[in-house]
């Protein structure tokens, strides 16, 4: 389709009433834009676990952004108001993405994956703790996290762990996290 066609301040109007239609219209029409940025910062974005679909969804992101805040009043041209966007919306992806602030939200075990190998300790899954294992993992915490660790792992739920320790919720559910954090570091970095 030729894009040439169509007038990106006529779009972005049709937008703003409401038409879906030139909302994936200008989707399309920037998509090579966005796709090129992307591969502006595929390698630093590799070597930090993302793919190329992440960072295109992150360009898509910031071209929907440029959409809805753009003004035509502001004496530059749309084309130059988003690829500015996108550009500057990558560059704060990766440098988050490269920061050590999200790095246990980045490698976090989730609760499901904890609850799997809990649920599936005496089986021959891969997830499974011998006796021996189980034990060792009891050691590596003191008696507030371990009695945690112990009762989650026999099924309880947060808020029954919760009422039989007499602690909060919210400190049942930071122990955990730290449980997961240590689980993770201790099992998957072997």
């Amino acid at each position: 389709m030729d894009y040439k066609n169509f007038n990106d301040y006529e779009v972005v109007y049709m937008i703003r009433e409401n038409d879906e239609d030139s909302r994936n219209l200008m989707f399309r029409k920037y998509f090579p834009v966005v796709r090129r940025y992307a591969f502006k910062f595929l390698d630093f974005a590799k070597n930090h676990g993302m793919e190329l679909d992440d960072l295109i969804q992150e360009g898509m992101i910031a071209l929907n952004h440029a959409i809805d805040y753009y003004s035509e009043n502001s004496g530059v041209l749309f084309y130059t108001y988003a690829t500015l966007c996108i550009q500057r919306h990558l560059i704060t992806f990766c440098r988050n993405i490269g920061s050590n602030r999200h790095l246990i939200l980045n490698q976090s075990v989730s609760d499901e994956f904890i609850s799997y190998r809990m649920e599936n300790a005496y089986t021959e899954h891969f997830f499974s703790f011998e006796e021996d294992e189980f034990v060792f993992i009891k050691n590596l915490f003191d008696l507030k996290y371990s009695s945690v660790f112990e009762l989650r792992y026999n099924g309880f739920s947060y808020r029954e762990i919760s009422e039989l320790l007499d602690v909060p919720i919210s400190t049942i559910d930071g122990r955990i996290c730290k449980i997961k954090k240590v689980l993770f570091e201790q099992f998957l970095f072997e």
